[in-house]
This record gives C-alpha cells, structure tokens and sequence, in this order.
C-alpha cells in the first residue's frame, strides 16, 4: 500500500491538525505512516529557502521527492504544506504518482478565519509590514483547480473534516480490504537505502 495524502491551505487553516488526525486513525488501524509536516521540514532540511515563488518551488520539489522515496519503499506518507501555487501542486501530483498515489486535500479557509485563529500572530505582522511574502496577505495563494477532496475548516469541525477526508480516501488511496490486515515491512537495507539518497541530497548530515 503506498499513497501520499497531501494536504494543503492557507497558513492556520488546519492543515497539520487535520494531517496528525489522520495519521493518528491509520496508526490505530495498523498502518505505520510518516507525517513530513511542512513546518519541520523547513527547519530540519530547507533552512536555506526562503518564501519567494522560487524558493517555495523547491521546497515543495524537495518534499515531494521524500514522500516518493518512501512510497518506493511502500510506506504511507502524509504531508502538510502550504502549496499556495497550482504548478506546484501539479508537481507535487506528478513526482509522488511516479511511485504510490497521490491524494491532494484542500483545506480550506478563508483569510479572515485563519488570522483570527492564528496562534502566531503572522497575519497581524504582515499586514503590519513586519513579514514579507506571506502567502494571503501580501504574497499568492492559488486554490487548486482538481483537489481529490475539499473540507472547509470554517463551516465544519475537525471531527467532521476528518470524516470527509476518510470518506473520500476509502476505496482510493487505501486497499478495499481492512486496513487491520495491512502488514508492513521494510528492512534494513531498504531503510539504509532511504536515508543514502537523503544524505545524497543535501537534507541529512
């Protein structure tokens, strides 16, 4: 079973709460998922990209090349990830589809529901001119023209999201048998292989 949910919004649109449920649901049904949270991955492997159209670019390759390396390898992967351009996302669709399915989930919000639930404060410092390129207040976001599912984060719960993500991933990305019958394994060679290529790319040390 390989697949990569890709979820995607506005910033505090609920993109990583929403992907942690997720993974949290397989995990309990036997399947053992790697999240790549967008967040992590820009301190732990991109720290020398910025925000412009052409650094998110790469981000964005960057990531998608992981979930195929683990999808290679046959390992569920879901993946949280602003993605505010629609070349990107196509991108995203066409490396990952190389090696498992991809599933692209639209989390959406508006800019005025993000700001008032955002934890950081980052809508207020952009609109104060204190952050550039943040996407929705002073840089692009592009709604995706073919998403697998959209769930709106404003009119629905994150219980009742996280019903609609499963109701739509059912019968596609996930095998029509239980998921409790799913085994996984990857051996070592397999794993060794995985972080070689990482380490090759610049992204461990």
């Amino acid at each position: 079973m390989s697949f990569t949910l890709w979820f995607m919004g506005r910033p505090a649109s609920g993109k990583s709460t929403l992907a942690k449920q997720v993974e949290n649901y397989l995990r309990e049904k036997g399947l053992q998922v790697e999240n790549l949270d967008g967040d992590d991955l820009r301190t732990k492997f991109h720290p020398d990209l910025g925000f412009s159209r052409a650094d998110r670019k790469i981000n964005n390759r960057r990531t998608a090349y992981i979930a195929q390396l683990l999808n290679r390898n046959d390992i569920p992967t879901i993946v949280a990830m602003i993605t505010p351009f629609r070349d990107a996302q196509q991108q995203a669709r066409e490396i990952v589809a190389e090696e498992g399915d991809f599933f692209l989930v639209y989390v959406k919000a508006s800019t005025d529901a993000c700001a008032e639930r955002d934890p950081k404060g980052l809508y207020a410092d952009a609109e104060a001119g204190k952050i550039e390129n943040f996407t929705g207040v002073n840089h692009p976001f592009q709604e995706p023209h073919d998403p697998d599912v959209i769930v709106d984060t404003e009119e629905s719960s994150v219980e009742e999201c996280l019903e609609e993500i499963l109701t739509a991933i059912e019968g596609e990305v996930l095998d029509s048998e239980p998921i409790e019958d799913y085994e996984f394994d990857i051996t070592r060679d397999q794993e060794a292989e995985i972080e070689s290529r990482l380490q090759d790319m610049g992204y461990l040390e």
